[in-house]
């Protein structure tokens, strides 16, 4: 199936890129991270929090998809009859103000001041988001992991239209020493 062209807008800033043995430590410690369990080791957050540059936050950003149809032709074929044929689908991706990620093994890290945002790398193909990204959230200055939050997804009914959103609960503590 062909795909349209895509329309990509990014304003990123100051965007680095992680080498091979960085990339390589940062994977084995988010297998860690996201492993079962109730807790998590301070220090493997910490040193994903310094492995993974960190991307300047906007307040406002935006990531849409458009799809469309391309008109379709109808018309008669001799020996076969009517026929009409539907026009090639088109989709069409714009995103503003969207922090830069980086693919880490399975996983795609998107590091914010204070924030740090793990997604499993196909989430997007699933109709459930629940336990398909988590976040580790740390404090700015002393860079102290505080937890770990797993993405639920949720919906709202209204009348005949459903709203599906993805909240993020409590999950993980770091351990005690």
């Amino acid at each position: 199936m062909a795909r349209g062209p895509s329309l990509t807008c990014h304003t990123i800033m100051n965007e680095q890129r992680l080498d091979l043995s960085a990339r390589l430590e940062a994977h084995a410690i988010l297998d860690r991270l996201v492993a079962k369990g109730p807790t998590f080791r301070t220090a493997d957050a910490r040193r994903l929090i310094d492995l993974v540059p960190v991307a300047p936050s906007s307040r406002i950003s935006f990531t849409g998809i458009f799809r469309s149809r391309e008109p379709g032709a109808k018309g008669h074929a001799a020996g076969i009859g009517d026929v009409n044929l539907e026009g090639e689908a088109k989709q069409t991706t714009l995103t503003l103000n969207i922090p830069a990620s980086h693919r880490i093994g399975g996983y795609v890290v998107t590091h914010t001041p204070g924030h740090l945002e793990i997604e499993l790398m196909w989430a997007e193909t699933r109709a459930d988001q629940t336990g398909q990204s988590c976040a580790l959230i740390y404090d700015v200055r002393t860079k102290q992991p505080e937890e770990m939050r797993i993405a639920v997804q949720k919906s709202l009914s209204m009348l005949f239209i459903t709203f599906h959103f993805v909240s993020f609960i409590p999950w993980k503590t770091p351990e005690s020493v």
